[in-house]
């Protein structure tokens, strides 16, 4: 860290000088004693003319501390404590500090071969003076240690400026060149004749960009002290030229412009002065440097040799008094850009000028992107002998005061006096004005052009009838409602106006003179009124005022506080008065002059505040004379300025026209314009003023534009409309109704008349759909249209809107099972349902086809069945035959009687015999018992033989013969 310190500290002392070798014929220099110490001193051997070991309260530390360290010796031949040869010797912090600065090599045996001790006692000094306070430090003589770290400094020059380069504050990129005004800054001296503007209006300056370097702050302030306690990174613009010479730096820094003076260009605070140079030198021709290095004059020429120009043969003051008598300030340049000089501070001749340097106050504050240049295009005029664009600086998002016209030459063969300058943003501006924070380029306009595209000479009528003019109206008007008053488009005129009572003519005919764009009545639209009355109107001096969305200021025009010349040659004076202007442009703009007086804004100079001058009458278009302001002799006739031509731009104003439709205006049918405000809607014009056709008693009154559409007084007008057609009787307007697939059954509408409307149809149907309404726009949006009113204008077109229904499908399947219900929309597909089964029974369909898309009604679908028939057979198993039973599903089933069987008792069948058919063939089989039988013997008398029993069928076996007393069986 703390070689970085000290790299950082090398840098800034690099650039200190140590002596000057030469000077100016008329000065005298002396050379200091040059310091040396060769062997160590003791308390007892101190060697007096050492600058050093000889300085008053010297210690033998001093010397100590200068010599090498391999030729120290401590005790017993070892190094500890060399730096000490005399032993411990008890010092104040301070002292021991001082000791160090002081036991420091002389700056010319400072070599690269000792470089690196140099630099480490540097080092150690830097580390001890932490432990010091601010007062402490304030005591100690740092001459010498600065002395070797300039030296050290220059023989690490090349590697410690490329390491130490400050950063940019801002965005600016440096070697631009940008133009100050500094005629109001009273710099002393002969103008500087190379200038492109001796005027000082305009001095160019290159933008130096950040130097890490020291300035100075007054008299008292030395070089050595200030070389490295105010060297900080700043900005600096740096004068191309030395802006006067002649001059002394005692008259400049009488001026304040040695050390630094406030000046501010563009919203951004400057400090203009001269730069540090250095109170010395070393090295010569174009490595010459002043010292100490870090002075701004050398670093500036450092960053680029080209940001200092035009020194050949001119020396330019600095700051910084050479060291050895401060009553000699330095100088630079003249025989290199490098060059160090000195000159008596009281002298002063050609060859030594003032040229200034700019430094930006408050760089945090402004940020890096703080400052915007502005470029000044010309427009064909010169700044010394260029038609270049140049560049100013302001500061950023801020407004600014428009620059001077003064410095500029006006283009070849123009002799005129107008200037303004015209923003990127389309508005003009005067020198001074303030410039909104957007613009970025100014345009030099050294004649004046017109701001509308409107063709001056042009006839525009305006209604004031609702301004409260006082006095008696013109019967010569062409409508005396003031509805409809004519003025001529006098185009724009370089005039100046007054702004109240209190502007007198002589403050304002210079001052307030700008372009602007007027209109003039063509006829005094009231007479017999006072000035006074119209001041109290404030239409002496403006009444804001719109039409057709246009902002004006209606009032009277300035006509000049007196006159010269006579007859059709007389003018009000000044001659800039916005009467005379008009006229200039074409004496016939004001019209209707020659039996009315035309009340001005201007105080006659001749008679007292208490007269105000008028314009025209019998004589001439030009008569100028005065009267009282109380008398009732004036006539009114207002001029319309549009006070903001810049916000509106060259196309702002807009012309349309007004045919009368049979109707008449002043006994005139000729359509009529009016001015709007271009691209936006602006109000239908009032009906009053006109008279109808001839034998035209209705009271109807519409304005028709080219599409159809009417409007009636006061209604908006869209912007696109530029003719106007009167409606003296109730048009009739064409109804398209789409019906979008819709039929209108009755009711129909295809066309309605203003003033009585139209009700739209609701009997209107589609299969599928129910109406919702009709709406006046093909995409169905907003809410619906029920009727057209009777103040509704122009061709209407309509559009039915549907929303589809939904139907249901019933399917029933007769067959037990729920219904089945299909609900959709109209048209959509419907998927049918599969076939349904039933016990007993055929599916045979349905009653009705199920449609393949929904039909436009619930429907009910039902299916169809045919009975099944069975057979029940019976199987006896031997029995009697019983006939089988077939019959249909479902029906009784009768049983039959039960068969019969030899030798067998029926039984019963294997299954019961179903009360109703089944949906089944079915077979029952019959079920037997074998009967028994006994076959009884009856021996007649004779033996016993018993009976035999057993089934039926089955085999006997036959029984003994009986036996009978007394009989033989046979």
């Amino acid at each position: 860290m703390k070689k970085r310190i000290f790299s950082t500290l090398l840098a800034l002392c690099m650039l200190l000088c140590l002596m000057p070798t030469a000077a100016f014929a008329e000065e005298s220099t002396e050379t200091p004693p040059v310091c040396s110490c060769e062997t160590a001193c003791t308390t007892d051997n101190m060697n007096k003319e050492c600058p050093v070991c000889g300085a008053e309260n010297a210690i033998p530390q001093n010397c100590g501390q200068y010599i090498p360290v391999e030729d120290r010796t401590g005790e017993n031949g070892s190094t500890e404590r060399a730096d000490d040869p005399n032993g411990s010797i008890e010092l104040s912090a301070a002292d021991q500090v001082q000791a160090m600065i002081d036991g420091l090599p002389n700056a010319e045996e400072i070599t690269e071969d000792n470089a690196e001790e140099v630099k480490a006692q540097l080092e150690a000094i830097d580390e001890a003076k932490e432990t010091l306070s601010d007062e402490e430090i304030d005591e100690l003589d740092m001459t010498r240690y600065a002395e070797a770290a300039a030296e050290l400094g220059a023989l690490a020059a090349p590697m410690l400026l490329a390491n130490d380069s400050p950063n940019e504050q801002f965005s600016l990129t440096p070697g631009g060149r940008y133009y100050f005004d500094l005629s109001t800054m009273n710099i002393p001296g002969t103008a500087n004749g190379s200038l492109p503007d001796a005027s000082l209006h305009y001095v160019p300056f290159t933008y130096a960009g950040t130097v890490n370097a020291y300035k100075l702050t007054s008299a008292m302030a030395t070089t050595e002290v200030y070389a490295q306690q105010n060297k900080y990174d700043h900005s600096l613009f740096i004068a191309d030229f030395a802006v006067t010479n002649d001059v002394s730096w005692d008259a400049l820094n009488g001026a304040g412009l040695i050390f630094g003076k406030d000046y501010a260009a563009g919203g951004v605070g400057y400090t203009l002065r001269a730069p540090s140079c250095g109170s010395g030198f070393t090295d010569s021709g174009d490595s010459e440097r002043g010292t100490p290095q870090s002075n701004e004059w050398d670093a500036v020429l450092n960053k680029n040799s080209g940001y200092i120009q035009n020194w050949n043969q001119m020396y330019s003051w600095g700051q910084d008094a050479y060291f050895g008598n401060a009553s000699d300030p330095a100088v630079r340049g003249y025989a290199s850009a490098r060059r160090w000089n000195l000159d008596y501070a009281a002298h002063s001749i050609p060859d030594v000028g003032f040229r200034p340097v700019l430094e930006i106050l408050n760089p945090d504050a402004l940020g890096s992107d703080g400052l915007k240049v502005v470029t000044l295009d010309l427009g064909g005029g010169t700044l010394g002998g260029s038609s270049e664009d140049i560049q100013i600086i302001v500061k950023s998002s801020e407004s600014f005061a428009a620059p001077a016209s003064d410095g500029l030459t006006r283009p070849d063969g123009d002799t005129g006096s107008y200037f303004m300058w015209l923003g990127s943003d389309g508005k003009f501006y005067a020198p001074g004005d303030s410039v909104p924070a957007d613009v970025t380029k100014l345009t030099a306009q050294f004649a004046l052009s017109e701001q509308f595209s409107l063709k001056p000479g042009g006839t525009y009528y305006f209604d004031l009838s609702a301004m409260g003019i006082p006095g008696t109206v013109n019967d010569a008007l062409p409508d005396n409602t003031l509805h409809y008053v004519p003025f001529t488009y006098a185009g724009t005129v370089d005039a100046y106006k007054l702004m109240s009572e209190m502007a007198t003519t002589e403050d304002y005919a210079q001052q307030n003179k700008y372009p602007h764009s007027l209109f003039v009545a063509d006829y005094v639209v009231t007479h017999t009124v006072s000035w006074n009355d119209l001041n109290t109107k404030s239409l002496i001096f403006g009444k804001d005022y719109v039409a057709g969305g246009v902002g004006y200021t209606l009032r009277v025009p300035s006509v000049g506080s007196s006159y010269t010349g006579s007859d059709d040659s007389e003018r009000g004076t000044p001659k800039s008065n916005e009467w005379d202007k008009i006229l200039d442009k074409d004496d016939g703009y004001i019209k209707n002059w020659g039996k009315m007086l035309s009340c001005g804004q201007d105080t006659t100079i001749r008679i007292s505040a208490l007269f105000r001058a008028v314009r025209g009458w019998k004589r001439s278009a030009r008569f100028w004379t005065s009267y009282n302001t109380s008398y009732l002799t004036f006539g009114f006739r207002p001029v319309l300025e549009v006070p903001n031509p810049g916000t509106l731009g060259a196309d702002g104003l807009k012309a349309v026209t007004l045919n009368l439709g049979g109707g008449k205006l002043g006994g005139s049918s000729d359509a009529i314009q009016i001015i709007v405000k271009n691209g936006s809607t602006f109000t239908a014009p009032a009906s009053d003023g006109m008279t109808r056709p001839n034998g035209g008693t209705g009271s109807y009154f519409m304005w028709l534009d080219s599409n159809g559409n009417s409007y009636a007084p006061g209604a908006s007008v869209p912007a696109d409309v530029t003719a106007l057609t009167v409606q003296w009787t109730a048009p009739t307007y064409t109804v398209t109704l789409n019906t979008n697939g819709g039929t209108i059954n009755s009711g129909n509408v295809t066309g309605y008349t203003y003033g009585v409307g139209a009700t739209l149809p609701t009997d209107v149907t589609r299969t599928g759909y129910t109406f919702k309404g009709w709406y006046y726009n093909e995409n169905l949006t907003g809410s619906p249209v029920t009727a057209i009113s009777n103040i509704e204008t122009g061709n209407k077109e309509y559009w039915a809107k549907w929303e589809i229904n939904q139907y249901t499908v019933t399917v029933k399947p007769e067959n037990g099972e729920a219904d089945i219900t299909i609900t959709q929309d109209y048209g959509t597909a419907i998927a049918a349902p599969a076939d349904p089964t039933r016990e007993g029974y055929t599916f045979t369909g349905w009653d009705r086809d199920i449609p393949a898309t929904m039909p436009a009604e619930n429907m009910t679908v039902t299916a169809k069945w045919k009975v099944n028939q069975y057979t029940i057979t019976f199987d006896t198993n031997g029995g009697s035959e019983i006939t089988p039973i077939t019959q249909d599903y479902g029906t009784a089933i009768t049983a039959p009687a039960s068969p019969t069987r030899e030798g067998y008792t029926f039984i019963g069948w294997d299954k019961a015999i179903p009360a109703t058919m089944p949906a089944e063939n079915m077979t029952i089989t019959a079920k037997w018992k074998v009967n028994q039988y006994t076959i009884t013997f009856d021996s007649n008398g004779g033996s016993e033989i018993a009976p035999i029993t057993q089934d039926y069928g089955t085999a006997i076996t036959a029984p003994a013969d009986p036996t009978r007393e007394g009989y033989t069986f046979y």
